[in-house]
């Protein structure tokens, strides 16, 4: 199947999903990038809130919230960047989830895949067995 779509595939009710190593491949550095990013900026804001507690303790405003308005705009920004990097985690969660039961689905064939390997093994030689016995 190819996750080409307008919706994620962890989105999808597929019930016989598979992957090509280079759509995990994929899908899987997109995972790792989002990851990336969602540290960054929580680094970032963590940073930023250390900040504006630090200034707030010490009594003082930091350069450039000294207006009431700026500090507001920073709070609303503040709490938008949280509410985007919680859905981002979620996000990241339920594709961490989808490519959890893939790769379980993808196990589980190859599994079958052996076991039915090696019962057409089996099945081969003993039609050969049973056509030299009838010749």
């Amino acid at each position: 199947s190819s996750f080409r779509g307008a919706r994620p595939p962890y989105l999808r009710t597929m019930p016989d999903v598979t992957m090509t190593e280079a759509e995990y491949k994929a899908f899987s550095d997109r995972a790792e990038h989002a990851e990336k990013q969602l540290a960054l900026l929580t680094r970032r804001i963590e940073s930023a809130e250390k900040l504006i507690s630090g200034s707030e303790k010490k009594g003082k405003q930091a350069a450039g919230t000294a207006d009431p308005a700026v500090a507001k705009a920073l709070k609303i920004m503040k709490d938008d960047t949280i509410k985007r990097l919680s859905a981002l985690k979620k996000s990241m969660v339920k594709a961490q989830e989808y490519t959890k039961k893939v790769e379980e689905e993808r196990d589980a064939l190859k599994t079958e895949n052996e076991k039915l390997q090696y019962r057409v093994k089996h099945l081969k030689r003993s039609m050969e067995e049973a056509e030299k016995k009838s010749s």
